[in-house]
C-alpha cells in the first residue's frame, strides 16, 4: 500500500551531494505542504490518483487501509515516514497522516485536482475522531 522508494542516483564530492529521488512517471500537480505537529491530514482516497510523496522534515504516521466498492477494508497498516523518505500510495487506498514532529513535504500527483470534478474521496464508513 505504501512503497518507499530508493535513490537511483546519489553523487557526494566536496561541494556536498546530489540525490536523484524519482525519475519515472508522468506527475500532473506538485504542491509544497506544511503541518504543525498534532494535527491530521488527509483521511481519503482516490480513484484514479497516483500519489508521491518526498519528505523533507518532520516525522509523520501514516495510516493506511484499502477501499471496495466505496468501503474501507482488511485491517490498517501504519508507517513512520520521516525527512529524506521518498513513497508511493495507489489509488484506492485511504490515507491518513497524523503529524508526530512538524512537518515539511511535497505531495506529486499524476493527475491534476479538479475542483468541478474532484478525485478525493472519502469512505462511507470512515469514522472522524
Amino acid at each position: 500500500m505504501l512503497k518507499l522508494i530508493k535513490r537511483y542516483f546519489m553523487h557526494t564530492d566536496k561541494r556536498g551531494t546530489f540525490e536523484g529521488l524519482v525519475n519515472f512517471g508522468e506527475w500532473k500537480e506538485i504542491n509544497l505542504i506544511s503541518s504543525l505537529a498534532g494535527v491530521e491530514r488527509g483521511n481519503h482516497y482516490h480513484k484514479e490518483t497516483l500519489e508521491l510523496f518526498i519528505i523533507l522534515e518532520g516525522k509523520i504516521n501514516v495510516i493506511l487501509e484499502k477501499v471496495k466498492d466505496g468501503k474501507l477494508v482488511g485491517s490498517k497498516t501504519e508507517k513512520i515516514v520521516k525527512g529524506g523518505d521518498v513513497f508511493l500510495i495507489d489509488p484506492f487506498v485511504n490515507h491518513t497522516f497524523r503529524i508526530l514532529d512538524e512537518a515539511k513535504w511535497i505531495n506529486v500527483l499524476s493527475k491534476k485536482i479538479d475542483p468541478k470534478n474532484s478525485d478525493i474521496h472519502e469512505a462511507s464508513n470512515i469514522i472522524r475522531l
